[in-house]
């Protein structure tokens, strides 16, 4: 049929069908995005929350997070998909199976965020209308705090004594860290004349100069710098050892009670009084306001006090003050309606690039450096920025003289933003990343696929400085007396050529430098003496091989047990272990054969190292190359199961396959029961889970 023959009804028809074809692409592609969102989501909540290793910023996760809630308010009816609970309605991460569990008598809900003042306006008019308030009559009195960038924790006491305290965790269930926040001073463990239960919560934190001074001992020593103070805060109040905690005197700010059986408050402002006059560290920067347009200019003072800041803030939170209404206006579920997040933009500052510096790692890896004019960036100095690979360089058009805007990613790291190239002076020539190692001049080479270049000399003396301090680190065999000046006036003297002669070295050596003396000779001798007998992973990771951290020299020890059936063992046999890929098992088992690796570990053994046989990680590698689903409904919480395996040696998957070893199946298991009944896959409940792996002589409750 020609066009001309087609019935209006006909046209309308089509056009009908091709609008509905055409709306039905756009909403799979926008549930594609919804689907990424929520998993990246997920992602960067495990990070930040469970493993205190955060891989964007702050401002960069609110965007993902605004994004995926105006897609969840579009389309209500959608199914959340691989997760049970929406990242950006979930609260915290999961609790850390190495402490115990406590349930909040009341959960500790999270905080919605507002970034602008007619956001905060809006908030107004939405509690106005959740009070049946006009927003036109609304005129609240706010009580207004500083949001500190910390780990939040809850202070149990039952008639004034205190019982526990715990993290956040997920709101309802946190981790028991009583110990280490006692190391913390000004938190009463007695509130006399109280009946009942109470809950003080409040938020952990490590100040900006302890942060300083930690980094600087770091360097010092030759071990690894904290990232940021909430990642010092968190990595601190998470140490088995409470003088670990203590080490790092850590600080605490009260804000809010759960229960308070026998608290006669009536306002927020009123807890903050309360809280103050029974001892607890309290904010001295709270203020209490009438409406909204006095909290709008209280966020405005703070913001421009940020810089001067005795620790790390990212925003202001608004609190209605009057607690009666707080009940009034309940919960959404995840935060309260009653209060709001109100966040300060990432600041960021105008400076010029003076030079390019190329620093050579461990490997061999060339790392830009840049060197800016001096910028005052959130009450720090900024001078520095890392440049990360000749491709970040080459993708910025970066010229040397160039004006750059810098930020600090995570409020800590600095890092360069973007080039303002209309401001860039004449002549200026874009920077060519060097094809040899500045240090001894021999090619650097990138191979296909790496975004990075490698010095190809193996005794480049910028990377046996890097080897030697990496050896030494916390991280690895933790010999804290030898930090990075001793180790260069060390190879300046010719006294240690590779890491095994450190065990060569003598009192009168070590004596004998500059600023050393009999007593720190001594101190040192014997540190190196107590590192022979450090567990077998910490020698696996000082051995400096490319891609083995701690994480992966773990994996390692136990699945072998001691360096020599890693040194026997075929890229077949490391590949086995879980977390260690194919391209990277290669590379271990190459490095281990190398004339130098052999050589340092033959040193290294005659020295009485090398011969560790770990009994922890021995005793479990027979879970090492064991796979395991769990599915259903389980007594126990799955993370919690899932991290016991796991530090057990084993490798926790969501998917049955054939290469499963067991599905641990809980009432309600549905398809992955199913398949793996067609695959003929072993199923244990959680009882046969338990016999297992007593079997196996790694019980899951030691």
């Amino acid at each position: 049929m020609s066009a001309d023959q087609r019935t209006p009804n006909q046209d309308s028809a089509q056009g009908v069908t091709a609008q509905s074809r055409a709306e039905q692409d756009a909403g799979s592609l926008a549930r594609q995005r919804y689907d990424w969102l929520i998993g990246e989501l997920a992602r960067h909540n495990r990070l930040y929350h469970e493993q205190d290793a955060p891989e964007i910023t702050d401002h960069e996760y609110d965007a993902l997070a605004r994004e995926a809630r105006a897609l969840e308010a579009e389309h209500p009816d959608w199914p959340v998909g691989a997760v049970a609970v929406s990242p950006v309605q979930a609260v915290g991460g999961a609790p850390s199976s190495a402490f115990l569990p406590v349930n909040h008598p009341t959960p500790m809900t999270s905080l919605d965020n507002v970034f602008g003042d007619d956001e905060l306006r809006g908030f107004q008019e939405k509690l106005a209308r959740s009070l049946n308030i006009a927003p036109g009559e609304a005129d609240f009195t706010y009580t207004c705090e500083l949001k500190i960038d910390g780990l939040s924790v809850n202070l149990y006491y039952l008639d004034g004594e205190l019982q526990w305290a715990a993290t956040r965790g997920n709101g309802v269930m946190g981790e028991i860290v009583t110990a280490q926040v006692l190391t913390i001073a000004g938190l009463p463990q007695k509130l006399e004349g109280l009946k009942g239960e109470l809950e003080v919560r409040g938020e952990v934190y490590l100040s900006r100069e302890e942060f300083a001074a930690f980094n600087e001992r770091a360097e010092e020593l030759g071990t690894p710098p904290l990232k940021n103070p909430r990642n010092g805060a968190a990595g601190a109040l998470r140490q088995k050892d409470p003088e670990l905690t203590r080490s790092r005197n850590l600080s605490a700010i009260l804000y809010a009670l759960g229960k308070r059986d026998g608290v006669a408050a009536r306002t927020q402002w009123e807890v903050l009084d309360w809280l103050r006059v029974r001892g607890f560290p309290v904010s001295p920067y709270s203020k209490q306001v009438r409406g909204v347009e006095e909290a709008v200019q209280y966020h405005a003072d703070l913001l421009a006090m940020r810089g001067g800041l005795p620790f790390d803030v990212d925003g202001t939170v608004i609190k209605l003050d009057d607690l009666n209404l707080q009940t009034e206006a309940g919960f959404t579920s995840r935060a309260p309606k009653w209060a709001i997040a109100y966040k300060f933009p990432v600041e960021e500052a105008q400076t010029t690039l003076e030079s390019i510096s190329i620093n050579v790692g461990r490997t061999g890896k060339l790392a830009p450096l840049a060197h800016l004019a001096s910028r005052l960036i959130e009450g720090s100095t900024v001078s520095k920025a890392t440049l990360h690979n000749e491709d970040f360089i080459r993708d910025l058009d970066l010229h040397v003289g160039d004006t750059v805007v810098v930020r600090k990613a995570g409020g800590v790291i600095p890092e360069l933003v973007r080039v303002l190239p209309e401001l860039r002076p004449e002549g200026a020539e874009p920077y060519t990343f060097p094809d040899h190692c500045p240090i001894c001049a021999f090619p650097a080479v990138r191979e296909e696929g790496d975004a990075n270049r490698y010095c190809t000399n193996p005794v480049c003396p910028a990377r046996l400085y890097e080897g030697l301090r990496y050896f030494v680190s916390r991280g690895a065999l933790d010999i804290r007396g030898i930090g990075e000046k001793l180790t260069r006036q060390l190879l300046e003297a010719g006294l240690v050529k590779d890491a095994a002669d450190f065990y060569q070295l003598t009192a009168e050596q070590l004596a004998n430098l500059e600023r050393g003396g009999d007593k720190k000779a001594a101190n040192i001798l014997a540190q190196l003496e107590e590192s022979k007998a450090k567990p077998l992973w910490r020698l696996i990771n000082a051995l400096g091989m490319a891609g083995v951290g701690d994480r992966n020299a773990k994996a390692l020890a136990r699945a072998f047990g001691s360096l020599a059936a890693l040194e026997a063992a075929t890229p077949e046999q490391i590949e086995a272990v879980p977390g260690l890929g194919g391209i990277l098992a290669h590379s271990v088992s190459a490095e281990l054969a190398s004339e130098r690796l052999q050589s340092l570990i033959a040193k290294l053994r005659a020295a009485s190292l090398g011969s560790q046989i770990s009994e922890a990680e021995s005793r479990t590698a027979q879970l090492a190359n064991l796979n395991f689903v769990l599915t259903g409904s389980l007594s126990r919480p799955r993370d919690v199961l899932k991290a016991a395996l796991e530090a057990r040696g084993a490798r926790v998957t969501g998917s049955v396959t054939g290469k499963t070893s067991y599905l641990v199946a809980g009432e309600d298991a549905g398809s992955k029961l199913t398949r793996a009944q067609e695959l003929g896959l072993p199923v244990l409940d959680e009882a046969a889970l338990t016999a297992l792996l007593s079997e196996l002589g790694a019980p899951l409750l030691d």
